[in-house]
């Protein structure tokens, strides 16, 4: 009876997030929070101690934040406008094409830099400016972005789940790499179909101060002097992409942590201050104004989380974890998957936390080692659908939308996700 109340709030905060009530979230986390304290018996110190960790937790994500106000800059400066269309005429104004390749770029990206959210931050602007909003493109994004950190050879989530499997970080991405591949490609084939079919219907509307379709595919590349100022608005943004993609092996291969969350962005702001002949003070007060969008959004994420750690304190999340060892043998893996994603939805503000909560009970209710991996898999897919995933938030922010947009639009696609990461565990299985 214990067990089911604790349960209770979680399907409060749900049911009142889903349709036909849609609250806001803050509602919804309010309500369960305030369930969660009652069914727990919390005193009011508790309650504040817990809730104020979880503001905490998401302002103290300061790469997010400075990742974003650099992007941001660069697009008031208008490097994104510019390499969106340098990737115009590359691709010819084939938008499927170019939708596909920066999927495949926000993949690699993840992969090798362990987390998304500081990539999302800039692959997501420059994808909207070139199609806008594609549902199709955003669901993409997510599957790549989730599948790559999860089984990342750099990434917390890979270093928590390969030690529960007693292996090194990187043969577990190895172990990991033809499942992660295969999530690459779902989701640059989605994003592709998904601009292919807007485009045969005249649907793309590119955000921002992207010119039309149209108007880019027309653009001759025979004006040399004009793309060469193309070029040089693009570089900054271009040098933000490339260090990201090539910053984390490259210290690997120097052994010195030359391209940090603070040099990083150092390197191409100097670059864009430069290029685009910027008052040094001018862009000291560009790089304050970018964070104001994304510390919102952090704000938000955090005061939820606060909701969310009353949960945790009760027991609702180890509750749902040990419903594993009630399936049948055959369903164990799978059912240890669905218990993965459910419990990642409300709470997966950080999934490396979510696979420390779970897996050590889903090991002792038998869940086999090597089935860890697709666990991890299957938080990442739900945390894509969770308010409180602060990646969730940088691509509401990366398309000038708001979270429950995103998590809308990633509603019928995840599930889709993990019923492919169950049927990949089962075929590995066998």
């Amino acid at each position: 009876m214990h067990a089911l109340l604790t349960v209770l709030p979680l399907l409060l905060i749900l049911v009142l997030l889903l349709p036909p009530f849609r609250f806001h979230i803050l509602v919804a986390g309010l309500a369960g929070g305030v369930l969660a304290a009652i069914v727990g018996g919390l005193d009011l110190g508790k309650i504040t101690h817990l809730y104020l960790g979880g503001l905490s937790q998401m302002l103290s994500i300061v790469s997010v934040a400075i990742f974003a106000a650099t992007a941001m800059v660069l697009a008031k400066l208008g490097a994104t406008q510019a390499c969106m269309k340098l990737i115009q005429r590359t691709f010819k104004g084939r938008l499927g094409l170019v939708a596909a390749a920066m999927v495949l770029v926000q993949a690699a990206a993840v992969y090798v830099a362990g987390c998304g959210a500081a990539n999302t931050l800039v692959t997501a602007p420059l994808i909207y400016s070139v199609v806008g909003f594609v549902p199709h493109v955003v669901a993409g994004l997510s599957i790549v972005s989730g599948a790559s950190w999860a089984t990342s050879p750099a990434s917390a989530e890979s270093a928590y789940i390969s030690k529960a499997m007693n292996i090194q970080p990187g043969e577990y991405a190895e172990f990991m790499r033809p499942f992660t591949i295969a999530f690459w490609v779902i989701g640059a084939l989605l994003a592709w179909y998904g601009v292919s079919r807007y485009a045969a219907a005249r649907k793309i509307k590119p955000g921002g101060n992207g010119e039309s379709a149209g108007q880019a595919g027309a653009t001759t590349d025979g004006d040399g002097e004009a793309l060469g100022a193309v070029a040089r608005r693009a570089l900054p943004f271009l040098l933000l992409l490339l260090l990201i993609l090539i910053g984390p092996p490259l210290n690997r291969a120097l052994g010195v942590n030359l391209f940090t969350t603070v040099t990083t962005p150092l390197f191409v702001l100097i670059t864009a201050a430069i290029t685009a002949r910027v008052n040094p003070n001018r862009m000291c007060e560009m790089l304050v104004d970018g964070s104001v969008t994304i510390l919102r959004y952090l704000f938000l994420v955090g005061l939820f989380l606060g909701f969310i750690n009353l949960l945790g304190e009760i027991g609702t999340f180890k509750t749902l974890a040990s419903l594993a060892g009630a399936a049948p043998a055959g369903l164990l893996v799978v059912a240890a998957l669905i218990i993965a994603f459910l419990i990642a939805v409300p709470s997966a503000a950080y999934t490396v936390a979510i696979d420390a909560l779970i897996i050590p009970v889903l090991a002792q209710a038998g869940v086999p080692v090597w089935a860890f991996g697709f666990v991890g898999i299957a938080v990442a897919q739900g945390a894509m659908i969770s308010p409180a995933q602060i990646n969730v938030a940088a691509t509401a922010h990366g398309f000038q939308t708001d979270i429950m947009r995103i998590i809308r639009n990633n509603l019928p696609y995840m599930p889709v996700a993990l019923v492919i990461t169950m049927l990949m565990a089962v075929l590995f299985l066998r």
